[in-house]
């Protein structure tokens, strides 16, 4: 995404063409930014930022000389051929910092100025700051010299623009294509390490992690706690996201939910909330309020992530993401799916679930459980033991949030969140409603987004999960043969890798009849969604010939059949709704295709410093429905909620003149101009080294097969008798749904 400011004549054009040097620094210290107006002081700011990574390449070119300063037996200076471990202590005593921090500086000092000069140009000439160099750094830092440096040149013209955490993905992205045996050699001895740790903090509290664990397993973990914390959200659990994630994740791991269904603990977890922040007297709830609201005076402080306490409920397409909104081709909804959703995409045979025809997101078996929507029954109706016999109803709020019936609690529909103190007879008054929720946020949603050529197995390409980062080609491919009956899309994109068309496939790869099931749902998990992404150019369709891949045949000759009566119509490249009427534009809520298209387009949060992935994000009016503005596809955008918020209550002004492109004027009068992302970014051309190359040197030796295999026959031996090795290290296969997150 490319991000443009306007400047007008006067300090900016003073600014313009000015190296970070002394002059621009004596310039800069005759500017008061007290006087100066938005877009000036944004060329202030931008002129002190490289001024500043102009003094901080120099510092750590200083930093690396004091570590090589040496003084011979006559008093004379001299330099080291390289730093050593005393290095540290110079620029320590100094700095008056750590041995560890000075070493760390040091190291990066040395990267720049020795092993990734194009890196050090970049920081002294000001174009890049400390964070975004030492990103790139420890990002290529397993990488060869030679691959290091192809990688900095490959990111080099993109890295100013993006954030910190995207240019980690995006380093990452170059660095596994460049060698993706290598990759998957790192990731496999990776994963033979893994390991649970446990870390006292300071603060009293603990550190729990999972160090190198497999990613397909880290990433259904994930997702499965945050779709039972959304459902904890739609009960009315109003503790900061991050602190309600962290408090079920802990809760499914020690034992004190064990043999209870996800719905059971969503009620265990619900009725403890509320038993203690519901006080007995309403009128002297913790807040003081008489609401009887829990003690946090911001519940909508959650942190980084930033989910309000909205998020999760029933406009959101149900709490656990799994629901009617991802079962089927329109996401089910009572808005995409109904009669006025009549295109092309939107029919019944969209929610083909492959061969099998059954629909996506739904086991289809009478046993199936439901996938998503608020708690509705208590868990004497689920398939435990009884031991927490909890009656809770929850009710649907107009703010999207769920209020919580306990037996004895009276409430009416007050303010949003909290029930009403006891005798009040009038409604809270409401502020003026403001656009949001219009389109569904999904927690607990796994995507990933890779070419259709890595899934075929015809390149070995990095894939993408969007919150994740990269993953190799091999990860991506388990990723997607464990979710089958997620929601496919086939994203046509043009030589230059921009959007052409949005397909929904109806049809699925066939699973190969040896393929052994090693991991499963639990029984009475909740069912996470999951959405693949395959990016192929449409120039390459031709060339995919469904008899070379008997797996994909049916997916392919689908997607021939489609694209040539796409290319017919004259409908390739148009938007869904490029024949939609003035009845279409005046609907609420976009239909499936629509929205598909918007998040497929705009990929994630459509403000530049944001990388919120798309469906995690809402979709909005760039011209407020509530202001006539109509319900097109170039007249809505994906934003994340704190910029959702902004836009409405920040005074921000936005305007889109062309579908993709957004103009957005912020409060302070600086302007910022996004255009739409490349869907197929270029990647480098892998060029292995003709012996495979080593692995990093991480301090330990490496584990082999062989040697793995010794340590189990010593082992059976010794405890189990002798076994066979093959036997016990293939896990048996499970007769759980696999295409869900394993069990905790």
């Amino acid at each position: 995404m490319s991000v443009e400011q306007d400047q007008r004549p006067g300090l900016a054009a003073r600014l313009a063409g000015h190296a970070p040097d002394a002059g621009l620094h004596a310039l800069l210290d005759t500017v008061d930014p007290a006087g100066l107006d938005g877009p000036e002081l944004a060329a202030y700011v931008r002129a002190r930022f490289a001024v500043h990574n102009r003094a901080e390449a120099q510092l750590l070119a200083g930093l690396r000389e004091l570590g090589l300063a040496v003084e011979d037996a006559d008093g004379r200076p001299r330099r080291l051929p390289s730093s050593d471990e005393f290095s540290g202590d110079e620029v320590a005593g100094v700095l008056g910092c750590s041995r560890t921090m000075a070493a760390r500086r040091l190291a990066l000092a040395e990267d720049l100025f020795s092993r990734l000069p194009a890196l050090g140009a970049a920081l002294w000439r000001g174009v890049l700051d400390e964070s975004k160099v030492r990103a790139i750094s420890e990002c290529v830092a397993d990488l060869s010299a030679d691959h290091a440096r192809l990688a900095v040149a490959e990111v080099l013209d993109e890295a100013a623009e993006l954030p910190v955490m995207a240019l980690r993905e995006r380093v990452t992205e170059i660095a596994l294509a460049l060698d993706p045996d290598w990759a998957e050699r790192r990731r496999r001895r990776a994963e033979a390490r893994g390991r649970l740790e446990l870390r006292a903090n300071p603060s009293g509290t603990a550190t729990l992690s999972f160090v190198d664990a497999p990613s397909p397993e880290g990433i259904a973990s994930t997702s499965r706690v945050e779709a039972v914390a959304a459902q904890l959200r739609a009960a009315g659990v109003l503790t900061p996201i991050n602190r309600l994630r962290m408090q079920v994740g802990m809760r499914l791991l020690n034992g004190s939910t064990a043999g209870m269904t996800d719905p059971e603990v969503v009620a265990l977890l619900t009725a403890e909330y509320h038993a203690a922040n519901d006080p007995d007297d309403p009128d002297d709830g913790p807040d003081g309020d008489g609401t009887g609201g829990p003690a946090d005076p911001d519940p909508d402080d959650d942190g980084p992530d930033d989910d309000g306490p909205d998020e999760g409920g029933p406009d959101e397409g149900g709490p656990d993401e799994g629901g009617p909104d991802e079962g089927g081709p329109d996401e089910g909804g009572p808005d995409e799916g109904g009669p006025e959703d009549s295109a092309p995409d939107s029919g019944p045979d969209s929610g083909d679930g492959g061969p099998g025809g059954e629909p996506e997101g739904r086991d289809g078996g009478p046993d199936s459980e439901p996938d998503g929507g608020p708690v509705d029954e208590g868990p004497g109706d689920g398939p435990a033991s009884g031991r927490h016999a909890l009656a809770l109803v929850v009710a649907p709020r107009s703010s999207g949030q769920g209020v919580l019936d306990l037996p004895d609690l009276p409430h009416q529909s007050g303010r949003p969140g909290r029930p009403c103190p006891l005798g009040e007879s009038e409604p809270v008054v409401e502020p003026e409603p403001v656009e949001r929720r219009s389109g569904r946020v999904r927690h607990g949603t796994v995507e990933v987004r890779l070419r259709l050529t890595t899934a075929l197995g015809l390149d070995q390409h990095p894939a993408t999960v969007p919150g994740f980062g990269a993953v190799t080609a091999p990860v991506a491919r388990d990723l997607i043969a464990h979710r089958h009956r997620g929601e496919w899309r086939v994203v046509l994109v043009d030589d230059d890798g921009h959007l052409q068309h949005v397909l929904l496939a109806r049809s699925r790869p066939t699973r190969p009849r040896n393929q052994t099931r090693v991991r499963g749902r639990a029984p009475g998990a909740t069912r996470t969604g999951a959405i693949v992404e395959l990016h192929v150019p449409t120039t390459l369709v031709a060339a995919l010939d469904p008899d070379d891949h008997p797996e994909w045949a049916g997916l392919l000759a689908e997607l021939h059949a489609r694209l040539t009566d796409l290319q017919h119509t004259g409908r390739l490249g148009l938007p869904p709704d490029a024949d939609s009427g003035p009845d279409q534009w005046r609907r609420r809520r976009p239909g499936a295709e629509a929205e598909r298209w918007t998040r497929a387009r705009d990929r994630h949060c459509i403000v530049p410093w944001c990388r919120r992935p798309a469906h995690r994000a809402e979709i909005d009016h760039t011209r407020d429905h509530a202001h006539s503005g109509p319900t097109v596809t170039w007249n809505l955008g994906a934003w994340c909620s704190h910029d959702h918020r902004a836009k409405h209550h920040a005074g921000w002004h936005v305007r889109q003149p062309l579908p993709g492109w957004f103009i957005i004027r912020t409060r302070a009068g600086i302007t910022h101009t996004t255009r739409p992302p490349r869907i197929l970014r270029p990647l480098p051309t892998p060029n292995p080294a003709q012996r495979p190359r080593p692995l990093p040197d991480d301090g330990c030796p490496d584990q082999d097969t062989e040697h793995l295999d010794d340590w189990r026959r010593r082992f059976a031996a010794k405890f189990g008798g002798p076994r066979d090795t093959t036997t016990a290290s293939t896990p048996p296969p499970v007769t759980h749904d696999p295409d869900d997150p394993p069990p905790f």
